[in-house]
């Protein structure tokens, strides 16, 4: 996800033209064959004070200050590497404790069981491969970095669903005891998982945001990276759920048990599962994590009400309004998964925008048309403008897209989410 990105030279008249689609060139006549080292420590752009000044409709929320910017300095700040150490000693212990913890409670299952929990497995590696790839390839202008996706799913799969599966048993019977053991069958489910498996969740993403912040540094991050850690909740849950099946239907029919309750669990409520509503609570994050965790009175009810608004999803999901018909199903289904998509595609936008801002701004400097320029926010813009140049001189453009890329979102990072 990140590369040391580079600060474009400034296009002299003297230089000349560029095709259509194709990055120019950053050398001088002087230094042919030669890639240009990184600048960004000698200069800063004219244009950056200016930039700042434009509040309207990139400036920060409240009057805050813009976050960190990570240009040429890898992916930590000053005072961010020992936090980072510590969250991933964090991630690494609670993965550890999760793994304890689930294989004892299957243990006994996968014993008796195995041959359909073998099949239980497939079905949801591949929901877990399905599942990564879209929710990596639905960031904008380009994927987060594969070892910290992978990381993320790694704490749903593992540490989330582990500690939740004790946790979840523990507050059932402190409902049972407060409501009674009639309502808490009824509300049970509803009351506890919004609390346990939200904030468990949300706690993955947090940690990713400290141990990895250039990779977590807005919240278009925070909803994929939010995303990622829900898809691997839900794969562990899943196969739970298809274990506990087997026994409950009496061990009649075992893979037929397996196969329909993953079917129903992915294709029927998948929708709206897990993914979604860690999503929402994880673009909470990703508004904090812009500013440098300090954020104003307005950024902290924003980050506030989309976690409420996750747990409001679950709360709902697992609640007995509206039955158990197919119905109450889909309009529950309906409801988290069009609160998630009205969350990305609102800070997608804004994202995308700043990006596109910031490329037209280098394409100026480097004699580039704007639209040639502002294509560069897309893979398939990158990819055509690759293929309109011949291909010796491919790699060393696919490198320049990469830097300016990489410099159109440091400066995008710099500005606070409306």
């Amino acid at each position: 996800m990140s590369h040391a990105p580079h600060e474009p030279r400034k296009h002299t008249p003297g230089e000349p033209g560029t095709e259509e689609g194709q990055v120019p060139s950053q050398r001088g006549p002087d230094h042919e064959g030669v890639v240009p080292e990184d600048r960004t420590r000698e200069t800063e752009p004219a244009d950056r004070g200016q930039d700042d000044r434009e509040p309207a409709d990139h400036g920060p929320v409240g009057g805050e200050s813009p976050g960190p910017v990570h240009i040429g300095r890898g992916d930590h700040e000053p005072g961010q590497r020992l936090p980072a150490l510590a969250a991933l000693v964090v991630l690494a212990a609670a993965c550890a404790v999760g793994l304890v913890l689930l294989s004892t409670n299957m243990f006994g299952a996968l014993r008796v069981y195995a041959a359909p929990a073998v099949l239980a497995f497939l079905l949801c590696a591949l929901t877990y491969a399905v599942g990564f790839w879209i929710f990596r390839r639905i960031r904008p202008v380009r994927a987060p970095r594969l070892p910290v996706a992978v990381l993320a799913t790694v704490w749903g799969l593992l540490a989330a669903t582990g500690v939740a599966a004790y946790a979840n048993t523990g507050m059932g019977g402190l409902w049972g005891q407060i409501l009674g053991y009639e309502a808490a069958g009824a509300w049970g489910a509803a009351l506890t998982a919004p609390i346990n498996e939200e904030f468990l969740k949300l706690a993955g993403v947090v940690v990713i945001a400290v141990a990895f912040p250039h990779a977590l540094r807005g919240p278009i991050d925070g909803f994929i990276f939010g995303a990622l850690v829900g898809v691997g909740f839900e794969v562990t849950e899943n196969f739970l759920y298809a274990l506990h099946s087997i026994s409950q239907s009496g061990a009649l029919a075992p893979a037929t048990s397996v196969t329909e309750t993953t079917v129903i669990r992915v294709v029927l409520t998948g929708l709206g599962s897990h993914w979604a509503m860690s999503a929402i609570a994880g673009t909470a994050v990703g508004l904090l994590a812009a500013v440098a965790w300090r954020p104003g009175a307005r950024r902290a009810l924003a980050a506030v009400g989309l976690v409420l608004l996750a747990m409001l999803g679950h709360f709902f999901f697992d609640s007995p309004l509206l039955g158990e018909g197919l119905f109450g199903v889909a309009a529950k289904v309906a409801f988290v998964f069009l609160s998630a998509m009205a969350v990305y595609f609102t800070i997608r936008h804004t994202f995308r925008s700043r990006v596109k801002r910031s490329l037209s701004e280098q394409g100026k400097d480097l004699g580039m048309r704007r639209s040639d320029a502002k294509a560069l926010a897309s893979r398939r813009g990158r990819h055509k403008a690759l293929a309109s140049v011949a291909r010796p001189e491919r790699p060393e453009v696919r490198r320049r897209q990469e830097r300016m890329v990489e410099e159109a979102e440091d400066r995008a990072a710099r500005y606070a989410v409306n």
